[in-house]
């Protein structure tokens, strides 16, 4: 098990926009222009399963029912609601993905693997989860028992004997500073993600507080939204997103397409483009 903190090359940088800039960064170690910041980088080669894209940035994934919400609270078990193919989607998307990032509820309510299943992958991307108090239980779930890499990010704060219960060389504890609001420092974390790591693309799969935190910040390149149109919740746990509020993110509608019953919208910076010209081929 490691313990890693930010190194001071990184404290340098300068603040960024977006995830891209930091795989610009690394590619070219040179400044980068405000009209690179969100490209999307492709690199075509042969697959078995398919032609595979590689693509850079943040892909925001949300699935909601017909009155954007994201769960139903008088249920006692949390539930899939989404169709079968649109479940298939999201797993292409990790596939796609260098890494899967959720906030500890997500972890406490599903007790998710987030692994690719249900497509052909010969990889898994790297869990990344956001723990500010590094509270959760490391004998409980099986993000931290099935020998899968797994990175926790939480605050500087937290003393170093705390991570000893994660003794696993496959799960890395990272520490990053708190921001102004007592939550820990996205930018930071997007940072060490990248520079540390060398993860390009990330799939943020977390609860709408994740969500709407990255959204907040400018840190997503796209988002990819899934609506079960014909799924009402009795007690509606609400995403606080909207097609109002994703616009005034800076994001812009490209289009919509069916899956099993679904809906998926694609949502993009105006700078950056879809990897795909038809939006239902990718991911």
């Amino acid at each position: 098990m490691r313990c890693l903190g930010l190194s001071s090359f990184i404290s340098s940088l300068p603040i960024v926009l977006t995830f891209s800039w930091l795989a610009s960064v690394k590619a070219f170690a040179v400044p980068i222009t405000h009209n690179q910041l969100c490209k999307v980088k492709r690199k075509h080669t042969t697959r078995l399963f398919s032609e595979k894209l590689e693509v850079f940035g943040v892909t925001l994934k949300l699935a909601v029912d017909s009155q954007w919400s994201v769960a139903d609270r008088a249920a006692t078990i949390s539930e899939r609601f989404t169709s079968e193919e649109s479940l298939d989607l999201v797993h292409r998307l990790r596939r796609f993905s260098g890494g899967v990032l959720v906030g500890k509820r997500t972890v406490q309510e599903d007790d998710p693997s987030l692994t690719v299943r249900r497509v052909f992958s010969d990889v898994q991307p790297t869990r990344i989860i956001l723990d500010s108090s590094l509270s959760l239980d490391a004998q409980k779930y099986k993000l931290f028992k099935d020998g899968l890499s797994t990175i926790i990010y939480h605050a500087e704060t937290v003393p170093d004997e705390e991570t000893s219960s994660y003794a696993s060389s496959k799960v890395i504890c990272e520490k990053v500073p708190l921001s102004s609001s007592g939550r820990l420092d996205l930018r930071a974390v997007m940072e060490n993600i990248a520079l540390q790591h060398d993860i390009n693309h990330l799939m943020v799969e977390g609860g709408p507080s994740v969500a709407v935190e990255f959204l907040e910040q400018g840190l997503v390149d796209r988002v990819i939204l899934i609506q079960a149109q014909h799924v009402k919740f009795r007690d509606p746990y609400p995403s606080n997103l909207s097609t109002k509020k994703l616009s005034a993110y800076g994001l812009k509608l490209l289009g919509e397409f069916e899956s099993g019953g679904d809906v998926v919208q694609c949502w993009s910076r105006p700078d950056t483009f879809w990897p795909t010209q038809d939006l239902s081929h990718w991911p």
